[in-house]
């Protein structure tokens, strides 16, 4: 079974490399837009409001709950979230590594990592505000870019691409 962790802060092209991939596409972003939907308002403004009153944990869970179903039925994986730091990547390889083995199945892991100039996820980020009323804000994509720790073997996966 074949994993694909992407990397990347938001705005570099995670989300349309997932949908070409033909793999389930686990994400916490499907639940935080689902709730949007239902609240008529912006995506960042649902995230704002979900972190704020401690609702976005409980996607969290559905998200891990999403990996355990594609390990226990050997369905093949991407994790589309930014997962800029290599703690958070370490963390995140050892507990797949775990669910498949107690599910007795093998899991192969590649992370695909994305090294976007800042110009470009600015204008992606512009026209995603356009066209799907997604915002986010240009400070955290700031942020995001300087805690971005590009990826290594090191950290558990079995093969990394540069994207």
């Amino acid at each position: 079974m074949l994993t694909t962790i992407l990397v990347g802060s938001s705005g570099s092209g995670k989300s349309t490399h997932a949908k070409t991939l033909g793999q389930v596409i686990c994400s916490t972003d499907k639940y935080v837009e689902e709730q949007a939907r239902i609240l008529g308002v912006s995506y960042d403004k649902a995230f704002q409001m979900l972190q704020s009153i401690g609702i976005f944990k409980k996607f969290t869970k559905y998200f891990y709950e999403d990996i355990d179903y594609c390990i226990r039925n050997n369905k093949d994986f991407v994790i589309d979230r930014t997962n800029l730091s290599s703690e958070m990547r370490c963390s995140l390889i050892l507990k797949l590594r775990g669910m498949a083995r107690k599910y007795g199945k093998i899991i192969i892991i590649k992370g695909v990592y994305f090294v976007t100039p800042k110009n470009v996820i600015l204008q992606r980020l512009e026209h995603r505000k356009n066209i799907e009323n997604k915002s986010i804000s240009v400070m955290l994509v700031e942020e995001q870019i300087k805690k971005y720790e590009l990826p290594t073997i090191e950290e558990g996966f079995d093969y990394l691409i540069k994207k």
